[in-house]
């Protein structure tokens, strides 16, 4: 029996108690926020894949077998009886351009641009410079090489 207060091996969950159920356990676990959003992305992100395959197959792809005179869906070649549908892959390589285009400018541009906005940006790296025993590098700030583990004298990154 364990102590009140104690933790797993893992040190981040409390440790169950005699009554704590798995199921309360579970509960606790899908009740985490990033749990519940993980979930609810790939959910969207799977209806708004299929979306696009849809799109892409209905029209897309017909479109441009207008203009070069072939259907893309019935595109292939045999070796040996083995038939390549090739065109299968082109609907899917433009299934996955439009739909990365789309994340890029509608997920990934503007969250950058509210980064920028609110001021939310990465901290600047700190300075480095070159270990004199070893010439890795190492943070200008640095007392003692974390490679070679020579002690750096005050200053010596300056000189």
């Amino acid at each position: 029996m364990r102590a009140a207060g104690a933790t797993d091996s893992d040190g981040g969950m409390p440790a169950p108690s005699e009554k704590q159920s798995t199921l309360h356990e579970f509960r606790a676990f899908i009740l985490r926020g990033n749990v519940v959003d993980l979930a609810v992305a790939v959910a969207v992100g799977a209806a708004f894949t299929a979306v696009v395959t849809s799109f892409v197959a209905a029209f897309i792809t017909p479109i441009i077998g207008a203009f070069l005179g072939k259907d893309f869906q019935k595109l292939a070649f045999s070796i040996n009886s083995s038939k390549f549908q090739y065109g299968l892959f082109i609907n899917a390589l433009v299934t996955f351009l439009i739909t990365a285009t789309v994340v890029f400018f509608f997920v990934v541009k503007p969250l950058q641009a509210l980064v920028r906005r609110l001021g939310m940006s990465p901290p600047e790296p700190a300075p480095t410079a070159e270990c004199p025993s070893c010439l890795s590098e190492i943070p200008a700030a640095a007392t003692r090489c974390r490679f070679c583990t020579s002690e750096l004298a005050a200053g010596w990154s300056s000189s």
